[in-house]
């Protein structure tokens, strides 16, 4: 770690308070844990840590500025709490954050020194002096810079303290959402001094688990519409649509829209109640395909012009609609058609079925592969449903507050996940990539899904709750049985390479095989429809 790191990787991590379990919740429904950095004064360590320096310092002596990563042992959690916060002060903020401030004394920043001061006279070459020799301290802050020197000294104290800084509440302190509150150049300032010093940290904890709804009194129903169409109606809903994905577009000349018509409009949407933009309609001209419009009265209201022909008019946007952050609004258009196309649709015959099903010579050999895919499928569509159901009602049972952090790190991976199957589609440049990664992109993405995300987060708290409440704890067999399916899976999507069975794997395969349980448990307990 110490070889890969730069001035601008130093940061503290681990969390607080242990964090195991707590990060586990955050991971039980959505995924991956937490990554954010232990942050000073609202900016990352180290970004306050750059404003600190006068300029930009070059390696030393071949030794990187600040490679001081895991120098010290942190002190125990016990230790910790009774030497650096004696009266167990912690506050509790309004936004489900806590608060409490951690005393230095001496000691700490005797200590804190002396392993800087170690680590570089093992690594800092200066001339006349062996490496790992009695360098003196004036010498070495000389040579790799005095920032430099004191800002290692700071990040080691925090190495050494903050894993201690909210010992009491145990492990629903939420790692890695750590938010150091004391100036970085106040404390910088202390270090410099060799003065006792505090400084306020806060972070996320867990809400205590409150239900609404008893758990076991849940009554969950199950959307039974993806796997309730009939085999044969799915096999002609997916002949049409590979028909319409391969239509040629002609212009339609001297008439009016009509449904399955492409067209080429501008169009304007704003709140009736207050004229704010809606619906994130695009500027400028853009294709609207008809066929797949769900808007209410939208394709009827074009349906009454021709080319140039433009029209205003109000939609409803109804209670099922699936995005619920717009649900019941009213909004208006405004809409101009610049071009119709009519679609002519391949003919489906023996010739177009291979391009649906390769392997088919015939349209009657394609329409059973498929309908054996989807009877195969079925019982995967039914258990998703079944996940799905059980879900949301966990979290509907729940009357609790979500940290930030949590909703947000959700959301990061939620949105992770879905660049990943575009890519392995191939369907996303890197450049692309690169684009749909930038900071703006990913929180408007979540602040669309907002709703999504705090269901999850809600259920996962309630599915760590059930686990520990009915004591149902995974079985050694369980667990390997389910390793085995990652390997198996592995081994077929990646042919020749092994799995690398780190622990962040194998913690993601028990947390998963936990979730199932509590599933497990509320389907023999709970009424299921």
């Amino acid at each position: 770690e110490r070889k890969n790191m730069k001035v601008k990787d130093v940061r503290v991590t681990g969390g607080v308070g242990g964090g195991t379990r707590s990060a586990t919740v955050a991971r039980r429904v959505a995924g991956s844990g937490f990554r954010a950095r232990a942050r000073v004064s609202g900016k990352p360590q180290n970004q306050a840590a750059k404003e600190l320096r006068s300029g930009a310092r070059k390696d030393v002596g071949g030794v990187r500025p600040l490679d001081v990563a895991c120098c010290a042992t942190p002190l125990s959690r016990q230790a910790c709490f009774v030497l650096l916060n004696p009266e167990g002060e912690v506050e509790r903020l309004d936004n489900g954050r806590v608060r409490t401030k951690v005393f230095i004394d001496m000691y700490i920043i005797d200590k804190a020194y002396d392993s800087i001061t170690n680590y570089y006279r093992n690594n800092v070459e200066i001339p006349g002096f062996r490496k790992g020799s009695a360098i003196p301290e004036s010498m070495i802050m000389n040579q790799v810079g005095k920032e430099q020197y004191f800002l290692a000294v700071l990040e080691e104290i925090f190495k050494m303290t903050l894993e201690g800084a909210f010992a009491k509440l145990g492990d629903r302190v939420l790692s890695d959402t750590e938010t150091i509150e004391t100036p970085t150049e106040e404390m910088v300032k202390a270090v410099v001094t060799r003065k006792p010093f505090k400084y306020s940290v806060s972070a996320d904890v867990l809400p205590d688990v409150k239900w609404k709804t008893p758990y076991a009194d849940m009554k969950i129903k199950v959307d039974t519409s993806a796997y309730s169409i009939p085999d044969e109606e799915k096999v002609n809903e997916i002949f049409e649509s590979f028909r319409k994905e391969q239509a040629q577009l002609s212009i339609a000349v001297g008439r009016k829209v009509k449904r399955g018509d492409m067209c080429v409009v501008e169009a304007t949407c704003v709140k009736k109640d207050n004229g704010e933009p809606a619906l994130g309609v695009p500027e400028g001209a853009f294709r609207y395909d008809t066929d797949v419009s769900s808007l209410p009265n939208f394709v009827e209201n074009l349906e009454k012009l021709g080319v140039g022909e433009e029209t205003e008019f109000d939609v409803d946007i109804p209670q099922d609609w699936p995005d619920e952050n717009v649900r019941g609004w009213q909004v208006s258009f405004k809409v101009k058609v610049n071009e119709i196309f009519e679609k002519k649709l391949p003919e489906l015959n023996d010739a177009f079925a291979a391009q649906i099903v390769p392997t088919a010579r015939t349209l009657e050999e394609a329409r059973e592969f498929l309908l054996k895919n989807i009877a195969g499928g079925k019982e995967e569509a039914k258990l998703q449903a079944l996940q799905n159901a059980v879900t949301e009602s966990i979290a509907d049972c729940l009357d609790i507050t979500i940290p930030e952090s949590m909703v947000r790190n959700i959301g990061r991976e939620e949105y992770g996940k879905k660049l990943m199957e575009l890519q392995a589609q191939g369907t996303l440049s890197p450049e692309m990539i690169q684009k749909f990664t930038s900071e703006k992109i990913v929180s408007d993405y979540i602040e669309k899904e907002r709703g999504t995300f705090e269901m999850l987060a809600k259920a996962s708290v309630g599915i760590a709750e059930i686990l520990k409440l009915e004591k149902l704890v995974l079985s050694q067999e369980a667990f390997e049985e389910e390793l085995d399916k990652i390997r198996a899976q592995y081994a077929q999507e990646s042919p020749g390479q092994e799995l690398e069975e780190d622990e962040q794997i194998t913690q993601a395969v028990r947390e998963r095989s936990e979730t199932k349980l509590v599933f497990d448990w509320i389907q023999e307990n709970c009424s299921v429809e």
